[in-house]
Formats: C-alpha cells, sequence, structure tokens
C-alpha cells in the first residue's frame, strides 16, 4: 500500500479540506492510504472520519515566521521518521518552501497545491507572497484549483509549463441529484414550504463578502415578506453577522445554521443560489449548487471554470446591493414558473465527478512515486 501525505492547515469543513476529503473517501484506501499533517493542535471536524478510514493525523505547531529554524527541524524529523510516504501533497502555502524541501531531502515527490486567487492586500498578502513565492523553486510539480489559482500563486511560467495542473474539486453527483421531489421534501422537511428561501455555503469569512449578502437579502425581504436566508457555515465573523442582520432588522429571516453536514439537503431546499466573494479559487459550494438545479448568482470574484450550467451567471459587485436583489428576484420568479431541474449530468460533463478526479490523481500518485512523472 502505498502512503501519501497530505498537508493541510486544520482539517475543518473549508474549501480545501472539503475537497480533499471527498478525494480521500473516492480512493480505493487498499491500494493507496493518505495520512495528514496538520497544523493546529485541537479536533478538527474530520479527525475522526480520517481514523475511521485508516489515516493518520500528525500535529505540527502553525508557522509564523519567527520559528523557522524549529519548525525545520520538526519537518526534518518527522520526514526521518516515516519513510513509506512516497508522496507530499502540500496544500498550506506559507510554509511549504519549507516542508516540501524537507520532503525532498527525505527522497519524496513534492506537490505544492493552490486553492485560491486573488490573495488579500495589505501587510498579510505581502507576508504571505514573500513566504511562499520560494516554493516554485522547490515543489517538483504543481496543482490548483483553476488557472487563475495557479497564476496567482504559481506564475505563468510554470503554469505554461509541463508540471503544472488544473485538479477540479470534483464532488459525489450522486448526492446532489434534485427534481421538483426532491425540492419540495427538503423544505417541507425544513418547514419552508411556501417559502422563498436564498442562501449560501461558505465560511463566514471576510472573502465571502456576507455583509454585502445581508445588504442583498434586505432588498430581497422587502419584496418578500415571508423570505429566509440560509447561511451554511461558520467563522469568524458569525457574531458580527449576527448584528447587522438583526441591525438591518431581518431578524428569524436570517437562519445561521453552523456547519452542516446535509450541505446537499439545505441546497435542496433553497429557490436561489447567491455567492457575492471578493475572491474564490474555485468556489466548489456554486457548483454543488449547480448540481442541485439551483439558479445561482455569484459574483465575478468566482471563477468563469464554476459557471457550468445555464441557470448560473456573474454579476459584478460594483452593480451594487440593488441590483443583486433584482436579479435573484428574477430568478426566485423562474423557479416559480418551470420545474427544479437535475442538473448533475451537466456537471459531470465539465469535469467536477468526484470519482474521475480521484482516479486521475491516483494514477499521478503512482506515476510520481516511480519516478515517472516529470519534475
Amino acid at each position: 500500500m502505498m502512503r501519501i501525505l497530505q498537508v493541510i492547515g486544520v482539517m475543518d469543513r473549508g474549501g480545501a479540506e472539503t475537497m480533499i476529503m471527498n478525494l480521500y473517501r473516492a480512493m480505493d484506501r487498499s491500494d493507496l492510504q493518505f495520512d495528514f499533517l496538520v497544523h493546529e493542535q485541537r479536533e478538527g471536524d474530520y479527525d475522526a472520519e480520517i481514523r475511521r478510514l485508516g489515516g493518520r493525523l500528525y500535529r505540527l505547531p502553525r508557522f509564523t515566521g519567527i520559528n523557522e529554524r524549529a519548525y525545520r527541524r520538526q519537518c526534518r524529523l518527522l520526514f526521518a521518521q516515516h519513510p513509506e510516504w512516497a508522496v507530499v501533497h502540500g496544500h498550506i502555502g506559507s510554509s511549504a518552501p519549507i516542508y516540501l524541501s524537507e520532503a525532498k531531502r527525505a527522497g519524496c515527490f513534492a506537490i505544492a497545491h493552490s486553492h485560491a486567487q486573488n490573495y488579500q492586500p495589505g501587510l498579510a498578502g505581502l507576508a504571505f507572497s514573500i513566504a511562499s513565492h520560494p516554493v516554485r523553486r522547490v515543489a517538483d510539480y504543481f496543482m490548483a484549483c483553476s488557472r487563475e489559482a495557479g497564476l496567482d500563486r504559481f506564475g505563468r511560467n510554470l503554469v505554461d509549463g509541463d508540471r503544472f495542473s488544473i485538479v477540479p474539486n470534483g464532488i459525489d453527483l450522486s448526492r446532489y441529484v434534485c427534481g421538483d421531489n426532491e425540492h419540495n421534501s427538503a423544505k417541507r422537511d425544513k418547514g419552508l414550504t411556501d417559502v422563498p428561501v436564498f442562501g449560501h455555503v461558505g465560511r463566514l469569512a471576510p472573502e465571502k463578502n456576507h455583509a454585502f449578502l445581508l445588504q442583498v437579502f434586505a432588498e430581497i425581504h422587502h419584496a418578500l415578506p415571508n423570505a429566509v436566508l440560509l447561511l451554511a457555515g461558520r467563522g469568524p465573523l458569525e457574531d458580527e453577522l449576527r448584528a447587522k442582520a438583526a441591525q438591518l432588522g431581518l431578524g428569524e429571516a436570517v437562519r445561521f445554521l453552523g456547519v452542516c453536514d446535509d450541505v446537499p439537503e439545505v441546497l435542496r431546499a433553497m429557490d436561489v443560489f447567491l455567492m457575492p466573494s471578493t475572491s474564490e479559487g474555485l468556489a466548489m459550494a456554486a457548483v454543488e449548487a449547480q448540481a442541485s438545479g439551483l439558479p445561482c448568482v455569484l459574483s465575478t470574484g468566482v471563477p468563469e471554470l464554476a459557471l457550468v450550467c445555464s441557470n448560473a451567471h456573474r454579476l459584478s459587485l460594483e452593480e451594487g446591493a440593488s441590483t443583486w436583489a433584482q436579479h435573484a428576484l428574477a430568478a426566485y420568479e423562474r423557479t416559480c414558473s418551470q420545474p427544479r431541474i437535475d442538473a448533475v449530468e451537466e456537471v459531470r460533463e465539465h469535469g467536477f465527478d468526484i470519482a474521475e478526479t480521484s482516479s486521475w490523481l491516483a494514477h499521478f500518485y503512482r506515476r510520481a512515486a516511480l519516478g515517472l512523472t516529470r519534475a
């Protein structure tokens, strides 16, 4: 059995983590097994499932810059203790030049993976860029969820070269099948029959732009007083967003669902999906929403790669909350006049089937371990 080390911050329900877990579940684990190096001491959302599936978790302190020597020393010791790791796949960027260089020192094939584009501005973004830039000279191979995410992290020369691949963040499409019957059943189960349901799935963090989303929903709610907004996810802005919802007089109309184990069912209950992100690597939640047959209003911060169905379109944030609300209301009116259409096959045709992605990646890992992949 080949063992692959996945390096991540913490195994919570974020974009990169969800993608890795989707891959992990789909892999033939009798032939290829994942282990995880995480940078948090606390238990993550997926830790119990990882252990149940046969994976192992190893923990290091977060890389802060000033602990570089200690961090490198701990990485070197860890790789020396685990010669069974054939490939190290890095999903955390700031310390990638360190842990991937130590992985190569130990004889591993090193992959750097980008999951986002348009990294945050200011000193934090500059510090990340400076810390992560050397990975371009370290990794054997480079992957990203989209071309834009690859360009932002690795630059045009690498993205246009033969050591880069776009790896779609595949999903288990069987979980997102949704026609009229499934849609009505989900609304009934959540007590939302005959209620206009708008929604969003994403971490409650600045780049997701929930403050703008609440302004949009305030306009929607004015036109449809019985409408509700479902927000699936948690994050550092939750208290601030709850306060803003109250300030806007939305009361119980905005429902903070927290971390959801039943995201497909939440999506089935929605009538319209909204994603006003300032930036996204790929926006898998938008792909999942489209697979569920949802009309989607997405920002131009969402890459075009994520638009896979005719019922999704992008809208600039500069258009303002009122225009966004008009588009959302128009999408809702269309849902009232036509049946919910299963879009799973359309999404599969665009390469987002986890079975295909996991098969490709498993083949890549095997070739890399044998030295057959160009580096």
